[in-house]
């Protein structure tokens, strides 16, 4: 419904009366504007208590032309809103069924009873409404806005807790960043897109890599996501997106080998070679690196194992990987997973090492191992494991290439590549999203049964070179 513009709503949905005073009447009335509530939230019935309180106005406006009218028209007082109330609802009342352009302030419909007095006392009317109305954008009111400070103080409050860490920490660092540029005074509703691309670039000016601006920019993106929700600001967002990687940049990346790299099959046997691995001090790394050659694992969801976590599934031994403990957290929904253990690892007595921890009470896999480290819950092993590389000489191929923890994820997917297994099978196995795109896949099909999963453990042909007996006394558990 369009409204008058002397009609006017507050934050709290009540609807407001106001008209400008005559510029001769200023002085005798004390004001400049009249301002009055029409005690209604009812947009139809503000409507025409409005409309009434106009005409009434007018007429006294215009019966006090002359000095002996202005003094007459001073003395006599406003039209009390209820006696404007009652007679709408005795029908005494005369009304009109207008409606005006909020912009332009022409009017759109006119409706009278079809008389010519009627007609001539409504075209009136509008005359004397249009000549005295506050423009909308005098008459409206705005909450005022809260400015970056306490809107990065409020997010802080609210959502930090709810994130790991080292992400927190992460997001903590663009929002100092990006509250040092623009000003903890600005009010958001303030803060444009031009000034949010102007503090990217200049993180890329200053020597960050585009990847890593484009980082922080998505972490402020989350605060100003926030304000949107809680109505502190209107949509869109921004921040979000001023500064993306192209898909063309993201594959010249890849190209100059900024990723992961697996390990060489050569590697991998100096890895697990017993004397070798002996040089760790820790039972988590060790057994870790093993868990994460036969299951492809992330580092944290091996880290935070715990013992009730190891279970038999069609029976055959499993593990779930899961938020079922504290300290447990997963990437993404399709992380929370069942994967059988294959026979090798069983082999070197991983069940065995879960049975005795039962037995001695404990709750965890890697009872004495931090998961509570900023850096996340799998810190211990990738730093312990990455030590261990380091005292090997193993290194990336590539100058940008990396190689720790998670290359063994990236081996074990390639292995399974190989082996001729449909390709959902081998995401359910290591926790990857499915494919958007396939709704065969996405929305129809049910989880892999242990049983089926088991089918790819001659995929995993670790078994072929690793020394069983040299391992399996390395690892026999220590109580």
């Amino acid at each position: 419904m369009r409204l008058p513009h002397h009609l006017v709503r507050s934050t709290s949905g009540i609807f407001h009366f106001r008209m400008k005073v005559p510029v001769g009447f200023q002085a005798l009335f004390g004001l400049r504007v009249i301002k009055r509530s029409l005690r209604t939230r009812d947009p139809k019935q503000a409507q025409l208590y409005s409309y009434d309180l106009s005409l009434r106005y007018a007429d006294a406006f215009a019966a006090g032309s002359s000095a002996a009218g202005k003094e007459s028209a001073m003395k006599k007082p406003p039209p009390p809103i209820d006696d404007i109330i009652r007679s709408f609802n005795c029908g005494d009342a005369k009304r009109f069924d207008v409606t005006f352009d909020p912009v332009t302030r022409n009017v759109t419909s006119l409706r009278t009873d079809g008389t010519p007095a009627d007609n001539v006392a409504a075209h009136a009317f509008v005359k004397t409404v249009l000549a005295h109305s506050v423009p909308a954008s005098v008459a409206e009111v705005k909450k005022p806005s809260i400015n970056l400070t306490a809107a990065m103080l409020t997010y802080s409050m609210t959502e930090s807790k709810s994130l790991r860490p080292n992400t927190w920490k992460q997001r903590r660092r663009a929002n100092d960043s990006f509250l040092k540029v623009i000003g903890g005074a600005t009010p958001v509703r303030d803060i444009t897109r031009p000034m949010a691309a102007a503090w990217a670039q200049g993180l890329i000016a200053n020597g960050m890599t585009k990847r890593t601006a484009g980082n922080q920019v998505s972490h402020v993106a989350q605060v100003f996501g926030m304000l949107i929700s809680s109505g502190e600001i209107d949509a869109p967002n921004p921040v979000k997106g001023v500064l993306v990687l192209s898909k063309k940049e993201k594959a010249a990346r890849k190209k100059e080998g900024y990723q992961w790299e697996p390990f060489e099959i050569e590697d991998l046997r100096r890895i697990y070679a017993p004397a070798n691995l002996a040089k760790t001090r820790t039972e988590h790394v060790r057994w870790g690196a093993l868990i994460g050659l036969y299951t492809g694992a992330r580092v944290g969801e091996v880290a935070q194992l715990f013992l009730r976590d190891f279970v038999i599934r069609d029976e055959v031994p499993c593990v779930l990987f899961q938020v079922a403990s504290d300290g447990q957290t997963q990437k993404t929904e399709a992380s929370e997973r069942l994967v059988p253990l294959h026979p090798d690892i069983l082999r070197l007595g991983l069940w065995e090492r879960v049975t005795r921890l039962r037995a001695a009470g404990r709750d965890r896999l890697f009872p004495d191992m931090r998961i509570d480290s900023e850096a996340g819950t799998g810190n211990a092993i990738s730093k312990g494991f990455g030590y261990y590389l380091g005292t090997l000489g193993i290194k990336p191929r590539r100058k940008n290439g990396t190689v720790g923890f998670h290359s063994l994820r990236k081996n074990v997917i390639q292995q399974l590549q190989g082996s001729m297994l449909p390709a959902e099978r081998r995401r359910a196995f290591v926790g990857h999203e499915q494919g958007d795109a396939d709704v065969h896949e996405k929305d129809y099909m049910r989880a892999w049964s242990a049983g089926e999963l088991a089918s790819l453990f001659p995929g995993l042909r670790w078994g072929e070179w690793l020394d069983f007996e040299g391992l399996r006394d390395l690892l026999a558990f220590k109580s």
